[in-house]
Formats: structure tokens, sequence, C-alpha cells
């Protein structure tokens, strides 16, 4: 704004033109909002004061201080043209909200860590993702690559679901099937055992056992 000066040897007229000069600096104050920060506002002096008044609680001096938002037009953070991203507090979760073109990326050239109760549950790395704790997923899981279960015999797997799928080693001759000390017990099968030079061991035609070694196998064979 220019400054305007007014000396007391100003005739009607030329103080009459500095005021239209200055109100023209200002600004119509008809283009005044009705309201700022919540309250009424009749001239530009209230609407500063109001201004100042409310980024002094919002914005002033170093946070921003929302309340619980009710509505997509309050107490939001919004960025993209059409708001596509949203922060903000519902009165019962913190949320951040994506609706739009593209994707949400959370960039760091160090890692990203998800915290409960100040305890890192979830972390990235250098060569994937680190997780702490139980895993609880619902739905279908498809993995790739290879698979290490557990890191100890102290370790367990309990599989309550059948299997849909052939079990296949590796390699040939080289797996075993139980151990010393850790034997399996009751093995059904229906059909035959076949060994790599193809020897087979038929079961017999009705349900029976297969003794070997002391311990009994027993063999449930369908009739055809």
């Amino acid at each position: 704004m220019s400054d305007r000066n007014a000396p007391s040897t100003f005739t009607f007229e030329q103080w009459r033109v500095e005021f239209n000069e200055l109100a023209t600096d200002v600004g119509d104050i008809a283009n005044l909002p009705a309201t700022v920060n919540g309250t009424a506002v009749t001239d530009v002096i209230e609407a500063i004061q109001e201004l100042q008044s409310g980024l002094s609680t919002v914005l002033l001096p170093n946070v921003i201080d929302f309340e619980d938002s009710t509505s997509a037009a309050a107490y939001r953070i919004k960025m993209g043209t059409d708001d596509d991203l949203q922060l903000y507090h519902d009165g019962s979760n913190s949320k951040i909200t994506h609706d739009g073109t593209g994707v949400l990326n959370i960039d760091s050239a160090s890692g990203v860590e998800l915290q409960y109760g100040s305890s890192t549950k979830l972390a990235t790395t250098t060569t994937g993702v680190d997780i702490t704790g139980n895993l609880d997923v619902t739905g279908n899981i498809t993995l790739g690559g290879n698979i290490t279960v557990g890191d100890a015999d102290t370790d367990s797997v309990t599989i309550n679901a059948d299997l849909t799928s052939d079990i296949v080693p590796n390699a040939a001759n080289t797996y075993d099937l139980g151990a010393t000390g850790k034997e399996w017990a009751n093995l059904h099968l229906s059909g035959y055992i076949e060994t790599d030079g193809g020897i087979q061991v038929t079961m017999p035609l009705v349900s029976g056992q297969l003794t070997t070694f002391g311990e009994t196998i027993a063999l449930g064979i369908a009739l055809g």
C-alpha cells in the first residue's frame, strides 16, 4: 500500500481525493466476507483482528491445531486440485484418505516404521519388510520365492486345512519324512508305496495293517 499524506494545508477537495485514493488502496469494504473466523465483521480493522485471532489459535506460533472433523467441509488438511489427499481426526480415529488418480506413496530414503504403543511392529528395510509380533491374515496368500518357516525345532506349524496339492521334495533321495525319535504315527494310504528303483509295496485289497520294525502302519483302502 502506498503512503498517503494529508497535511493540514489540504483543501477539502484535496482531502476528498486523498481519501478516495486511500479507499482504493484498501479495497472495497463491500467485498469483505460477512464473517471472519466465525465472527461478523463490518470493516477492515475488524476483519484483520478476527483473522489474527484465528491464526493465533490455529497456526501461530508453530502448530496447526484443528478440532475434530465432523464433515468434509470442517477441520481438514486438504491437498490436490480435487482435495485428493486429506488428513483429519473424526473424533474417534486419525485418518489419512486418498481418493483420486494415482496411488498413496509413503517415501523415505531411510525406511518406514509402523508402531503400536511405541513398539515397532512393521519396518521397511533395504531387502523388504520386517514384522515383529503376530500376523493375522484374512483371505488368500500367494507367496513367491524361497520360504523359510521357523528358525528352531521349538517352532511349530499347525495345518487345519486340507492339502490340495502333491508334496514333492526338491531333490531325490535327499529328504526324510520323520526322524529318529520323531517318527510319524499312523500312515493312511490308498494305493501303493514305491521305491526309487520302481519296487512297489502293494496294499491289501481290504483295510489292514503293515507291520515293520515293530511299528504299525494303518492302511485304509477304498474298495473298487
